[in-house]
C-alpha cells in the first residue's frame, strides 16, 4: 500500500459513502487497507529510530574508547607529576632574588 494508493482509496471510499450504497461487506477490507498505511508509517518510524539508536550506540562506544585512552594518559601524567614532586621544595624566587622587598 503506497501513499498514493492509500489517498486514492480514502477519497474513493469517501465518494462512495456519499451515495449511501450498502457496502457494509466491503468496509472491513477498506478499513484494513487504510490501517495498513498507518502500520507501514509506524514501521518506517521504528526503522529510523533503530538506525538512530545504532548510530548513537556506535558513537558512544567510540567516545568510551577515547575516554579510556584519555584516562590512561591522565593516570600516567599524575604518576609522572607525583614522581617529580618528590623531594622538590618550592620557593619564592622573587624573594630569593630580592625583588619586591622594601
Amino acid at each position: 500500500m503506497t501513499e498514493d494508493n492509500c489517498v486514492r482509496l480514502q477519497h474513493l471510499w469517501e465518494d462512495v459513502e456519499i451515495f449511501r450504497f450498502d457496502l457494509a461487506w466491503l468496509e472491513p477490507h477498506v478499513q484494513s487497507a487504510l490501517r495498513m498505511k498507518k502500520f507501514l508509517e509506524r514501521a518506517g518510524r521504528l526503522k529510523r529510530l533503530r538506525e538512530d539508536v545504532d548510530i548513537l550506540d556506535s558513537e558512544n562506544k567510540r567516545r568510551s574508547a577515547v575516554l579510556a585512552v584519555t584516562e590512561a594518559d591522565l593516570g600516567m601524567a599524575k604518576r609522572d607529576l607525583a614522581k617529580e614532586e618528590e623531594g622538590f621544595v618550592e620557593t619564592d624566587m622573587d624573594r630569593e632574588l630580592g625583588y619586591g622587598m622594601p
